[in-house]
């Protein structure tokens, strides 16, 4: 090259936004980069070593790949701002002190990328396509199951409801002239109907949020009187495990938003519940008490209490705690489930404390 032409195509190629531009010395040190190689490598180079750039220069500081032949190309692997190498076919210029390094990107690699990319788009275009099938066919599906749950408890309720009220009534009337085997029979008869009673309840109620159907009938009521309420139709049940049930309030609580029949549906869960893991001769504590914009009321028992890890499935379908109760209740699995979906479609929460071998708090907080 003409040595009196060389500033003049450095000064031109060095503007070019098309291709990387470099002037190095025979140390390998870049002495000026164009904006295109400084923004492709994420840096500005000038002053550093080719190694920060040119992945196949070596440490010795030789560039034994480089020929001086302009017709000549060279391919070389370039780092990128994104640390993926990159191939560029180079062309390399000597003018003594410097060599000019100019690199036009691997059109041919390019190529091979655009089409691999072009693949895998429409390989996830059919993968997203039958994602999507899938996906409707299991919410029909799961429609089908919801209903298909609604209505066999709702068919089974009825006939379960009867053998239970006719084991109340044998052992009401004629239950002195019953032996004790068959009292015992009538008393499982009655405990085992009321239990699948409650089971196909709450099987009707996983089926109606499942499906979406959770109606709330707002209305602005008085959370006090709901929860004493429910305290005392709980204590008759506590009584008979010599458990006492008491409500400590010491806040004017105001009236509040919510469903009557499905907040004492949390109450009765939430407050049955400590009665089945608590022992003989303890307290269970309601106390509600105001926590910002809201209303949160913690039940309190001095049960078994629950291991840590156990905490977050208990408010999942199906899932028990290790724990067993303590008079031999039976518990379907889905009452805290339920509850906590009542809580979620009040926009509140609810979560649990508890230590082994001291006692379980549940609480929940509704929006004033």
């Amino acid at each position: 090259m003409n040595p009196e032409s060389f500033p003049n195509l450095v000064n031109y190629v060095m503007h070019d936004s098309s291709m990387i531009c470099l002037t190095f010395n025979k140390e390998g040190v870049i002495l000026e980069s164009n904006v295109f190689a400084d923004a492709f490598s994420g840096k500005s180079l000038k002053g550093l070593p080719l190694t920060d750039i040119f992945i196949d220069f070596n440490e010795s500081g030789a560039t034994p790949f480089i020929s001086f032949d302009s017709e000549q190309t060279t391919l070389v692997n370039l780092s990128t701002v994104s640390g993926l190498p990159e191939t560029f076919y180079f062309r390399f210029y000597d003018h003594g002190d410097a060599i000019l390094a100019l690199g036009e990107a691997n059109g041919k690699e390019i190529g091979i990328l655009r089409k691999n990319l072009l693949e895998l788009n429409k390989e996830m275009h059919n993968l997203t396509r039958d994602l999507h099938k899938k996906n409707a066919e299991l919410r029909k599906l799961n429609d089908l199951k919801n209903e298909f749950l609604g209505i066999a408890a709702h068919d089974l309720r009825n006939p379960i409801g009867i053998i239970m009220a006719y084991s109340n009534f044998l052992m009401e009337e004629i239950e002195n002239d019953l032996s004790a085997e068959q009292i015992q029979m009538l008393r499982t008869i009655e405990n085992t109907s009321e239990f699948m009673l409650q089971l196909l309840n709450n099987l009707l109620d996983i089926s109606a949020i499942e499906s979406g159907k959770l109606h709330l009938d707002l209305k602005h009521a008085n959370l006090i009187v709901l929860i004493r309420k429910n305290v005392g139709l709980n204590s008759v049940i506590a009584a008979k495990k010599n458990i006492r049930i008491h409500v400590d309030c010491f806040e004017d609580i105001p009236e509040i938003l919510l469903d009557a029949n499905k907040i004492e549906q949390v109450m009765n869960n939430l407050i049955n519940n400590a009665i089945k893991f608590s022992m003989a001769g303890t307290t269970i504590k309601v106390s509600p008490f105001l926590s910002g914009g809201h209303v949160t009321v913690a039940v309190t028992d001095q049960g078994q209490g629950i291991p840590t890890k156990e905490h977050d499935r208990l408010f999942k379908p199906f899932q028990c705690a290790s724990v067993r109760t303590t008079a031999g209740e039976k518990s379907t699995g889905l009452g805290l489930s339920i509850v906590r979906n009542i809580i979620l479609g009040h926009h509140g929460k609810i979560w649990l404390e508890s230590a082994v071998g001291v006692g379980s708090t549940f609480y929940f907080s509704l929006p004033i």
